[in-house]
């Protein structure tokens, strides 16, 4: 599937970027997956450091105490240097020579280079505060920055793996975990680590990461701790391999997304509609982030594939009448449709008008972005109102046209994305989704070998039938794995896991083939299920 393309620099194939260049890169995917997500950036720029890993906080630029030197003439008042830019303090640092203040200097010169990715010359700094007269004097602020950049061995066997194992979102962090867990991966340990389902949970794993000696971190799994965890992963040059689903990454930065996002979803559909030659098409969504994410991408792809969206609106999901919505969709407002109003009236009962009346659908694919409980409802109100959809192949066009008084109605095709993929839908939805399509990452037991065999393992596990998110997971460690053990024999091990990954496919995923996108995020084509009876069965 497509992914938005980022406003920065991405490496071809096979390239190993370098620190310095990744971590500047690393701003471009947290401002897309900020976008994505609905979040702003963070003002200053999201690079910048916690007070508590340096012991003070600092802009990157100088607020007025630190005048440019020009030539090199003009001093830095010694009370000041912490408020003066770079440029400013690296003139008077070259001054000073190993005088005082010359340590404070470099120390300032250090948290700046540290600030902005660059840690050798940090460190650089650091060793060259050490021979200053004023060393003592801020020894302990050395110390600290120090220990903050000093960064233990990289373990090449370990990967970190975040995920809210504690909290209100755990049920999901153990689904996934035993997900992971059942991804074949010789040679490489799982360590994982509970981000409490919280962005400063997020910070503190990859933190924990990093003390581990991690060659990567695949997670976490929330949109917020996704947004924490890349910003943190990519400032210490840990690249981190995302399972939250949402549209952004920047292999360039070490950031990747091994899931589907729900704007990936409605692009697919779009796909779909071009694809089985529905030329007209329209969406009704639930008033939610997520019914508005699929929605927005759907209309954005159909229209630029060509399709006529002819029709959209939304419904509220947090009640079970949904009766307004569809009426208002449909347009069966009888004070906005003369020919409503006029059949209404003059129908014996106000059953008997609503039941006979003919409506006008302009639209031959209806995309309905919600779970399968509240799209069973959505659904059965659609023929309760003469719409009518397509539950045979072939239906009888006489039958339609005597039906509608003469008019042959538009026939519509009802598609549902992964949140329809239950045993329960059809007998929720009843013959309103009959024939009705719907896209999914993951078709259990209908998949694939590598699906089926994934399937039966997790409910041996579990108890339970594995979710399109735990089949993702588990594709997604798969990738990781691989890469972990492409990258094991190279010079910098994490640079050569990014690049690995970058490079990553899959021919025999839970989720079927899936090759990595020039964008960092991976590209699948869904299963495409159909209900048939009182099954689920994948479309012909």
């Amino acid at each position: 599937m497509t992914a938005p393309e980022h406003g920065g620099p991405s490496p071809r194939l096979g390239q190993q970027p370098g620190a310095p260049r990744r971590r500047a890169a690393a701003a471009l995917a947290v401002a897309a997956m900020a976008a994505a997500c609905g979040h702003k950036q963070p003002q200053g720029g999201w690079l910048e450091r916690d007070s508590h890993a340096v012991g003070q906080s600092h802009a990157a630029t100088g607020g007025g105490g630190g005048p440019a030197t020009g030539g090199g003439a003009v001093a830095i008042d010694p009370a000041r240097i912490d408020e003066a830019d770079e440029g400013s303090v690296l003139a008077a640092l070259e001054r000073a020579g190993d005088s005082a203040p010359a340590a404070r200097l470099a120390l300032r010169a250090a948290r700046l280079a540290y600030h902005r990715g660059d840690e050798d010359e940090a460190r650089a700094l650091l060793a060259r505060a050490a021979t200053a007269a004023d060393e003592r004097e801020v020894n302990d602020e050395l110390v600290a920055l120090g220990a903050a950049i000093a960064a233990p061995p990289v373990q090449p066997g370990v990967v970190a793996v975040l995920l809210p194992l504690s909290g209100r979102f755990a049920l999901i962090g153990s689904e996934l975990k035993a997900a992971i867990q059942l991804a074949p991966a010789p040679g490489t340990t799982w360590k994982f680590l509970d981000t409490r389902g919280e962005p400063e949970g997020a910070e503190q794993a990859v933190d924990a990461a990093l003390a581990a000696g991690a060659v990567a971190i695949l997670g976490p799994v929330g949109q917020k701790e996704a947004l924490a965890a890349a910003r943190r992963a990519s400032l210490r040059g840990l690249p981190i391999a995302l399972l939250a689903p949402s549209d952004g990454a920047d292999p360039a930065a070490g950031v990747f997304r091994l899931v589907d996002s729900p704007a990936d979803e409605g692009r697919a559909v779009a796909k779909l509609a071009l694809t089985e030659g529905f030329p007209t098409v329209a969406v009704f969504a639930p008033r939610d982030d997520l019914g508005a994410e699929s929605a927005e991408a759907f209309v954005a792809e159909a229209q630029r594939l060509g399709l006529a969206v002819t029709g959209q609106g939304t419904y509220d999901p947090t009640g079970g009448d949904v009766e307004v919505d569809v009426k208002t969709f449909l347009n069966l407002i009888p004070a906005k449709n003369p020919r409503l109003a006029q059949h209404l009236a003059r129908a014996k009962t106000q059953r008997a008008g609503w039941t006979s009346f003919s409506p006008d659908i302009p639209f031959s694919l209806l995309y309905v972005p919600d779970r399968y409980d509240r799209a069973a409802i959505v659904a059965a109100f659609l023929p309760y109102y003469n719409v009518e959809l397509r539950t045979t192949e072939f239906p009888d066009v006489e039958r339609l046209r005597r039906k509608h008084g003469g008019r042959l109605p538009q026939v519509v095709q009802l598609v549902g994305g992964a949140g329809w993929n239950h045993p329960s839908l059809p007998i929720r939805g009843g013959e309103a989704v009959q024939g009705a399509l719907f896209v999914d990452a993951f078709a259990g037991d209908l998949a694939g070998d590598t699906g089926a065999q994934l399937a039966q393992a997790f409910t041996a596990r579990t108890g339970r039938a594995a979710s399109s998110a735990a089949a993702q997971a588990h594709d997604a460690a798969l990738l990781v794995a691989r890469a972990r053990a492409a990258a094991q024999a190279g010079k910098d091990v994490r640079a050569a896991f990014t690049a690995a990954l970058a490079r990553g496919k899959l021919d025999d995923g839970a989720c079927g083939p899936a090759a990595m996108g020039v964008t960092g995020e991976l590209e699948r084509d869904p299963n495409i299920l159909e209900v048939q009876g009182d099954q689920v069965v994948v479309a012909p």
